[in-house]
């Protein structure tokens, strides 16, 4: 079976070479779902919140709190996102 291939920022890629980045109301990224691997897919951004929140129930409720999902090379993942870094909203305690 030949390998499932996107286009993102103009470039093809691989779809086991992308993520799907979730994104918080306050713009901080708090989650990541590979977007291929084996056997499994989620080509599309349906499919992806599918696997991130498997009742609609859920899925409607953080979609209408506002939360949203991206596909992103992991290069990018890697420059821009990286969830192993600290959210860019936590700020660094006062020195006393």
């Amino acid at each position: 079976m030949p390998e499932l291939m996107v286009e993102i920022d103009g470039q093809l890629r691989p779809l086991s070479n992308c993520t799907w980045i979730t994104w918080a109301p306050c713009g901080c990224p708090c989650g990541a779902l590979t977007a291929a691997y084996g056997d499994e897919a989620h080509a599309t951004e349906q499919q992806a919140w599918q696997e991130i929140y498997p009742t609609k129930r859920e899925r409607d409720k953080y979609q209408r709190r506002g939360f949203r999902l991206e596909l992103m090379s992991w290069d990018r993942y890697l420059a821009e996102v990286d969830l192993a870094k600290r959210c860019p909203h936590v700020k660094a305690k006062a020195a006393s």
